[in-house]
């Protein structure tokens, strides 16, 4: 009898300890630039993560139910690495989505590393998952991924000369240094490189000196509102030079602020733009489609990047959350990124310990502004 009552009270113990794990709550905390210049990321990123997570089964991953935070870091960085403390220690976060910047990215870097908290950037900087470090992860692909695919689409075009103009911050730089590596190594002569400060307001004078050494092409390296102002400069002094934007342009909101002058732009774009220009045998497609569909009946609005983050963020979550045995910490949760596989907006992905995006280079597309929308790029 004692042994079965042992038996009894043991078993009782594992079903209550099995409901509490199932009654756990899983702390997301969402650090986005949902006000100021990268609010055109952030505003989407939340709302597609909002959406995301409603369309959850009880609103819960892992058999947990999510309790979502979001603070607008109005794309500061000294506010970001604030609210990381906070997230940490005021909201027990279990992992950060965002922030939503490269430079946030790079300024919280050492601090979540520090404080031992998974943490999903929408930042595309190399330098953010390179080297990999134990706690960051991102949801795009780098900017040498979007740099691979703009390259090839010059050459396949047949120019022969570029020329680089990128902003003087940490996306610009960045992407503009991979920019003018890669077309190098590509054999492109590169015979102008031009910068700008992200307040300028007139990229006229860096256009005129690029027209003077005869591009074939000019890549634009930049968040908004620079490559809105350079397109609108380009059509001012009727310089009819193809233009190539960053995926850091991979949104609706680009071609609201340019209206005619985005037309006829390539743009190295997530597909999730122009859902419809994903081939029926890539796996992503009915999940990016449907999302799509719903994100423009609940907002009225075309999906872009930003809110494909706020999918993938989700996505990626639960595809950790089932390989979690045990119970729910920052540690488990990271250890449980490092072997999701999914397909999601940014495409598939195999994340590694040596790999804390696990996108290929198909992530990708070069895709053409015309009549108002992205296309496919003839």
């Amino acid at each position: 009898m004692k042994l079965a009552r042992r038996i009894a009270l043991g078993l009782t113990l594992v079903c209550a300890a099995a409901t509490a794990s199932a009654q756990e709550t899983f702390n997301i905390v969402a650090l986005l630039a949902t006000s100021g210049p990268a609010s055109i990321y952030g505003g989407p990123t939340e709302k597609g993560l909002r959406m995301s997570i409603d369309n959850l089964p009880n609103k819960s991953i892992g058999g947990r139910p999510v309790k979502l935070t979001v603070y607008d870091t109005e794309g500061n960085s000294t506010k970001t690495a604030q609210l990381v403390r906070r997230a940490a220690e005021n909201d027990n976060a279990h992992v950060i989505v965002g922030p939503t910047t490269t430079g946030e990215a790079l300024a919280i870097l050492p601090i979540i590393n520090q404080l031992k908290l998974p943490t999903m950037t929408g930042g595309g900087g190399e330098a953010i998952t390179k080297p990999v470090t134990p706690y960051m992860f991102a949801m795009p692909p780098t900017d040498r991924t979007a740099a691979e695919g703009m390259l090839a689409a010059i050459q396949r075009h047949g120019f022969k000369t570029v020329a680089v103009l990128h902003s003087q911050d940490a996306l610009g730089q960045s992407g503009g240094g991979i920019a003018q590596e890669l077309a190098k190594a590509a054999g492109l002569n590169l015979v102008a490189v031009e910068t700008f400060s992200p307040q300028d307001t007139n990229m006229t004078p860096q256009l005129l000196r690029i027209r003077e050494k005869g591009a074939d092409a000019i890549i634009v390296w930049s968040a908004n509102p620079g490559p809105t102002i350079v397109v609108k400069n380009a059509v001012e002094m009727n310089l009819k030079t193809p233009i190539f934007l960053s995926h850091a342009q991979s949104s609706t909101a680009f071609i609201t602020q340019g209206g005619s002058a985005a037309e006829g732009v390539y743009v190295a774009a997530i597909p999730i733009v122009a859902p419809e220009a994903i081939p029926d045998s890539d796996p992503r497609k009915p999940i990016v489609v449907q999302f799509a569909k719903q994100y423009k009946e609940k907002y009225g609005q075309p999906a872009d990047q930003g809110s494909g983050h706020g999918l993938d963020a989700v996505l990626i979550l639960d595809a950790a959350a089932k390989l979690i045995k045990g119970p729910l910490t920052r540690e488990s949760l990271r250890d449980a990124l490092e072997a999701v596989k999914m397909c999601g907006s940014n495409g598939c992905r195999q994340i590694r310990p040596d790999d804390h995006r696990g996108l290929t280079k198909d992530s990708v597309v070069v895709m053409q502004v015309r009549n108002g929308a992205f296309s496919t790029a003839k």
